[in-house]
């Protein structure tokens, strides 16, 4: 599973990171809008630049992918409006994810900050 975390696009392990930050405190399973904003929030620990900006469909395209290779498992939620929702939580444990990108020269200084809480 480590080299599955280590061989992903900078932004997708930036967005992994998101998701293992959200179960830390708590917050899963999640949404995408909620990873969003969490990415936003976390865009100053990631050394390199911003990733050209944060849409929310790119989150949504990372966490898709990020499931379909077994890091995230996905389930249905339903919004405030009633609508039907992805949510998203760590399939692998939250220690791996973390350990396996405090290395990396993009994400490193993010996955050191969640080391101190897992």
């Amino acid at each position: 599973m480590d080299e599955t975390i280590s061989s992903r696009r900078p932004f997708e392990q930036f967005v992994l990171l998101a998701v293992a930050e959200l179960t830390i405190e708590g917050e899963t399973p999640v949404q995408s809008h909620v990873v969003t904003e969490t990415i936003k929030d976390q865009l100053d620990t990631v050394a390199r630049d911003p990733f050209g900006g944060i849409e929310r469909q790119a989150v949504v395209s990372a966490l898709g992918s990020l499931a379909a290779d077994d890091l995230l498992s996905t389930e249905r939620t339903t919004s405030a409006t009633g609508k039907g929702r992805p949510a998203y939580d760590a399939e692998v444990g939250v220690k791996t994810i973390v350990e396996t990108l405090l290395d990396d020269d993009t994400v490193g200084p993010y996955a050191e900050r969640l080391q101190t809480t897992v």
